[in-house]
């Protein structure tokens, strides 16, 4: 199960006291649902250890649980005591460790920032999926996004927190990939003027304000960061602050803040009603729209350009272009 994200509860009995109907060693695995997979006591004790491993996922603490019918009167420090809910006499102490609790941090880009933030991540308690158009595996798809959402459709998760870090290359389809999924935290790795570029041709593609809002951009704290190691220490510090804060919402039983819902796009569409070659409408040169990264869609046609710098100088102003077309 290790290998698989979904988090669970190792549970070991150390200490036992007849008639028990456990040994010490039994193992059993408590899943996130409250499914019990394995021995470590009979009926008597087994909601108690459900219910206790469930708040271990919550906490992401370990923890020795005593179920005891008669509990002593002085209880050791960092344990939990429960009282025995039936007739049986026995008496089990368990260790119980939460495993795989470490959220996933999903990461697109290839820049020297999105594997800073890959480096870094575990050393937060993050679990790190770094994905890329660079990297893809060869697609019969050419559709940038489409490529991304078949990278993130090989993970399995429910939440997680998101960087966009492709440093202009297709920040717009690393966001549009990460709407599909509900997200803690989505950063983008850019400057202010370059988000407002962005944040237009999020809005021209159908994207709904409410997760264009939940953006951050530029993504983390602003320390004074100088190259990709620091840059994505300040992303890391952003994420630690919005984890904390969810956490302590949870334990007073608030809603968490800021959790985005996926938004049903277009990432399951084809745009195959455009031409492979098509005039970047600034420029003039002619592009081969299955190729070309720089994309902009604008009521429901696709443009191409030659360099993202054309393509934010059409996203600010397609009229002014269009009109000479």
């Amino acid at each position: 199960m290790d290998e698989r994200v979904e988090p669970y509860v190792m549970v070991t009995v150390v200490r036992r006291v007849r008639p028990s109907s456990a040994t010490v060693g039994d193992k059993a695995i408590v899943t996130a649902d409250g499914e019990m997979k394995g021995f470590v006591g009979g009926h008597c004790t087994r909601e108690l250890i459900i219910d206790q491993a469930q708040e271990c996922l919550r906490t992401g603490e370990k923890k020795l649980l005593l179920v005891s019918p008669q509990p002593p009167a002085d209880v050791e420090e960092g344990i939990t005591v429960l009282s025995m809910t039936c007739a049986s006499e026995g008496t089990v102490e368990l260790f119980l460790e939460p495993k795989n609790v470490d959220p996933l941090l999903i990461i697109v880009g290839d820049s020297p920032i999105a594997h800073a933030l890959k480096e870094m991540a575990p050393r937060f308690a993050f679990m790190p999926r770094r994905i890329s158009l660079e990297e893809a595996e060869r697609s019969s798809s050419k559709d940038p996004l489409k490529i991304l959402c078949h990278q993130l459709a090989a993970f399995n998760f429910t939440t997680a927190y998101g960087v966009v870090a492709t440093m202009g290359l297709y920040d717009s389809d690393g966001l549009l990939a990460l709407s599909h999924w509900p997200l803690r935290y989505l950063g983008l790795v850019t400057s202010p003027k370059r988000w407002t570029t962005v944040r237009s041709g999020l809005e021209a593609a159908g994207a709904p304000k409410e997760f264009i809002d939940f953006v951050n951009a530029p993504a983390g704290l602003d320390i004074g960061a100088v190259g990709a190691q620091e840059i994505a220490l300040s992303i890391l510090a952003q994420i630690v602050e919005r984890r904390r804060r969810n956490l302590k919402a949870k334990w007073e039983g608030l809603p968490e803040v800021g959790v985005s819902k996926p938004e049903a796009l277009f990432a399951n569409e084809v745009r195959d009603t455009v031409s492979p070659k098509v005039v970047d409408p600034v420029c003039g040169m002619t592009v081969d729209l299955e190729k070309t990264q720089f994309r902009f869609e604008l009521d429901g046609t696709t443009y191409g350009f030659c360099c993202s710098g054309c393509r934010d100088r059409f996203a600010k102003n397609p009229q002014n272009f269009l009109s000479h077309v």
